[in-house]
C-alpha cells in the first residue's frame, strides 16, 4: 500500500499537531444526583478498573461520533470538537487514495489514527502516523466472501444477479463454523450452545447475497451491504409482490424487515393475569425461487436487470434508471397503500416527466407506451393512471374505498409492466431527456411496448 509522498507529509503533520490539542480531564468520582430513581434490569456490571481499558466516544445530537477518548494515569485524554473533525478529515483523505478506497473504511482509518495518537501519547510507538496506520492495516486486509442473509427468501439453486451471487446458507456451512469454534475453544460453556442455536434458527436455509472482496472486514461489509441493497431492490422488481396492494415482501437484508410488533400485559386485582407479544398480521409468504420461478423471471428480462447492475461506466440514463428501480423495488416492502403508491409514482415521475412545466397527462401518455401495443390496452391504462392520480389524496388521508384499492391493484400491474419493459431501453439512450424524446417520437409510429 502506497500513499502520495506530499500527502503523507501533510497527514503526518496534521496528526502530530493533534497531539498538542488533546483535552485532559482528571477522573474525579462524583455523586450525580438523579432527577428520580429508576428500577431497570441490569444485564452486566463492568468493574471500574476494566473500564479504564475501554475506548470511549461521544456523539452529537444527530448521532454522529464527535469525540474519542482513552484513560491514562488517572486522567481521561480526549480529542473533541474541531480537532476530532480534523482527525476525521485526515481519515477521509487517506480513504480516497487508490490503494485504500476499496480496502479500508473511513471508520477503520479513524480508529487506527486514534490508536497512533494514544500510543504516541503513552510513548508506546515512535512511528509516524501513516507508517503506523498502514502497518496495522495491512494484515487486516484479506480476501473475504461477504454473505448478506436475505429475510424470508429461499432458493432451489444458486444464481448470479448483478455483481452478487445468490446462495443458500447451508447446514454444512454452519456445522463447519461451529466445529471450528469448538476446536479453538474447547472450554466453551453452555452459552456456546445457545449462541449457535440462535444463529441456526435465524439463518439456516435462507438465501444470501454473496460477494468476494479484498478489504479489511468493515470496508468489505460496507461495500457488500451497499451492493446488496441495490441488488435486492432490482431483484424484487421481478417479484409478483409488486402487483398486489395487501402483500408485503420481506426480501431485504436480514434484520431490516419492516414488521410492526406488539407487547402488552393485563392486570387483575393488582397482579399480572395475562400477557401477549407478537407481530401484526401482514399477508406475505416466503419468496421461494424455484427452478420454474427462476425461468419465469428470466422471461421477464432478469438478465437485463443483472447487466444494468454490472455496468462499470453507466450512462446518465442508466444511473437514473437504477435509482428509479431502487425506489420502485422498495414499494413491495411497504404495507400501507399510501406508502406503496408514493414509491411507485416517484420513480415513474422521475423517469417520465421532463421538467416542472409537464404534468400527469404527459406522464400517462408516455407510461402507456410500455404497457400495451394495442390501442384499446393503452386507452385503458391511460384511464387507470389518470384515475389513480385523481384518487391519490384518498390514500394519503386514509379515506380510500374498496373501489380505490381495486383501482390501485390495476395500476400496480400497469406500473410493474412498465418497469419490466423499460429495462430493454437501458442501452438505447444516453440521458433521461433522450429517453423522453424517444417515447414522444415513438407515439407517432406506434412503437415501444
Amino acid at each position: 500500500m502506497k500513499l502520495n509522498e506530499h500527502a503523507v507529509r501533510a497527514y503526518n503533520e496534521k496528526a502530530t499537531n493533534l497531539l498538542q490539542q488533546l483535552t485532559v480531564h482528571p477522573i474525579v468520582p462524583t455523586a450525580k444526583k438523579a432527577a428520580f430513581v429508576i428500577d431497570a434490569h441490569v444485564s452486566a456490571t463492568i468493574p471500574f478498573e476494566e473500564m479504564r481499558e475501554l475506548r470511549m466516544s461521544r456523539t452529537d445530537r444527530e448521532g454522529n461520533e464527535a469525540s474519542k477518548s482513552f484513560y491514562h494515569e488517572g486522567k481521561t485524554i480526549e480529542i473533541v470538537g474541531d480537532n476530532y473533525q480534523i482527525l476525521k478529515r485526515v481519515a477521509e483523505g487517506m480513504h480516497k487514495t487508490p490503494d485504500l478506497r476499496n480496502t479500508a473504511s473511513v471508520s477503520a482509518l479513524t480508529s487506527l489514527i486514534f490508536d497512533w495518537i494514544e500510543k504516541t501519547y503513552k510513548n508506546a510507538t515512535t512511528s509516524s502516523m501513516t507508517e503506523y496506520v498502514l502497518r496495522q492495516l495491512e494484515p487486516k486486509i484479506k480476501e473475504f466472501e461477504v454473505w448478506i442473509p436475505i429475510a424470508a427468501t429461499r432458493i432451489q439453486s444458486e444464481f448470479e444477479f448483478g455483481n452478487m451471487r445468490i446462495r443458500t446458507i447451508s447446514r454444512a456451512l454452519l456445522d463447519e463454523w461451529e466445529a471450528e469454534s469448538r476446536q479453538a475453544h474447547p472450554e466453551a460453556s453452555a452459552a456456546h450452545d445457545v449462541f449457535f442455536e440462535r444463529w441456526r434458527k435465524a439463518l439456516l436455509g435462507f438465501a444470501a447475497a454473496t460477494m468476494e472482496l479484498r478489504a479489511e472486514p468493515e470496508r468489505a461489509y460496507e461495500l457488500a451491504s451497499a451492493e446488496a441493497d441495490r441488488t435486492l431492490a432490482l431483484l424484487r422488481c421481478l417479484s409478483h409482490y409488486n402487483c398486489f396492494p395487501f402483500t408485503v415482501s420481506k426480501s431485504v437484508p436480514l434484520g431490516q424487515e419492516s414488521e410492526r410488533g406488539f407487547q402488552y400485559f393485563m392486570t387483575h386485582k393488582g397482579r399480572i393475569a395475562f400477557s401477549s407479544s407478537g407481530f401484526e398480521a401482514t399477508p406475505y409468504d416466503e419468496w421461494r425461487i424455484g427452478s420454474e420461478s427462476l425461468a419465469v423471471m428470466r422471461s421477464f428480462g432478469m438478465e437485463k436487470f443483472s447487466a444494468l447492475l454490472k455496468e462499470k461506466k453507466a450512462t446518465s440514463f442508466q444511473k437514473d434508471l437504477i435509482h428509479a428501480l431502487q425506489l420502485y423495488g422498495k414499494s413491495s416492502t411497504l404495507k400501507e397503500p399510501a406508502d406503496k403508491l408514493a414509491y411507485i409514482l416517484a420513480p415513474l415521475e422521475a423517469l417520465l416527466i421532463a421538467d416542472r412545466t409537464q404534468n400527469v397527462d404527459d406522464l400517462a401518455d408516455r407510461l402507456v407506451m410500455f404497457v400495451d401495443k394495442a390501442a384499446l390496452g393503452r386507452k385503458e391504462a391511460l384511464l387507470t393512471t389518470r384515475k389513480i392520480y385523481d384518487r391519490r389524496l384518498s390514500f394519503v388521508y386514509s379515506e380510500h374505498t374498496k373501489q380505490d384499492l381495486q383501482l390501485l391493484e390495476k395500476f400496480m400491474v400497469i406500473a410493474w409492466t412498465f418497469f419490466i419493459n423499460v429495462i430493454g431501453n437501458a442501452n438505447t439512450y444516453e440521458s433521461r431527456l433522450d429517453f423522453i424524446n424517444g417515447i414522444d417520437n415513438a407515439k407517432l409510429s406506434g412503437g415501444l411496448a
